[in-house]
């Protein structure tokens, strides 16, 4: 898009991060400001869009190639929760619902659910994220108000899923507040408002606050129970230990 618009702009470079796969995503540098807001619209959501239509496909074949976990989990295995966009699709498509706790996982529905996870951290509103270039585009001046709100819930996410705090601390270093336009207050056209719609709906469909966290820090759950051919993990949230007899 950068391209497109003949925007000076760098590679892609790759955030390290100890995860699984060794990356949180990766940016691109901006060598000269954007010129227009339509610009910046087009630029921010661009790559959100492209990530999340190569993931889903992805994500829908790993999907069905994934199987049941015949055995207990062991201590220390990663658990991955999924946003609500799979959730939907395993209606969908195979009429129940699973999670982490009950299959193995196939590489290309990790793969996919990754893609998901990635995009919605670009979709985070704040500052030089896509999400902050579609949030200015679409707010102007009005951005200014609610960036350090933004900030605090992500911060206060980290004590749920510490990856926010680096996530946070990375905004921080970039900054948090978008550099003004010269259009500031000019509207975007219908068809972008729309489109702008489409995107925030996309951003919730794959934002996960807890992403990833490992076995032993889950609650105990019931012996697993089948429903329509499905193994399902029943965790008991509300109620202390039950008593034997």
């Amino acid at each position: 898009m950068c391209r497109r618009y003949g925007i000076d702009a760098s590679p892609p470079y790759f955030i390290p991060f100890p995860s699984l796969v060794g990356t949180m995503g990766a940016f691109i540098r901006i060598r000269e400001p954007f010129r227009t807001k339509t610009h910046l619209f087009d630029v921010g959501v661009a790559g959100p869009i492209a990530g999340f239509v190569v993931a889903l496909p992805i994500l829908v074949y790993g999907m069905a190639h994934t199987r049941m976990n015949p055995g207990p989990i062991e201590g220390g295995t990663l658990i991955f929760h999924y946003p609500l966009l799979v959730t939907i699709l395993q209606k969908l498509l195979l009429g129940s619902t699973f999670t982490s706790l009950d299959v193995i996982e196939h590489p290309a529905f990790v793969a996919g659910w990754f893609g998901l996870f990635v995009t919605a951290l670009n979709l985070v509103p704040i500052g030089q994220l896509d999400g902050g270039h579609a949030l200015y585009a679409i707010a102007g001046r009005h951005t200014r108000k609610i960036v350090l709100p933004l900030l605090a819930v992500v911060v206060g996410l980290g004590f749920k899923f510490a990856g926010w705090w680096f996530w946070a601390a990375l905004l921080l270093i970039m900054g948090i507040r978008h550099p003004r336009l010269v259009d500031e207050e000019a509207p975007l056209d219908p068809r972008r408002k729309a489109i702008a719609t489409l995107v925030f709906a996309m951003f919730v469909l794959c934002f996960t606050p807890v992403p990833i966290e490992e076995s032993t820090d889950l609650p105990a759950g019931r012996p697993p129970v089948e429903r329509g051919g499905t193994v399902v993990h029943q965790l008991d949230l509300h109620r202390g230990t039950e008593r034997p007899g």
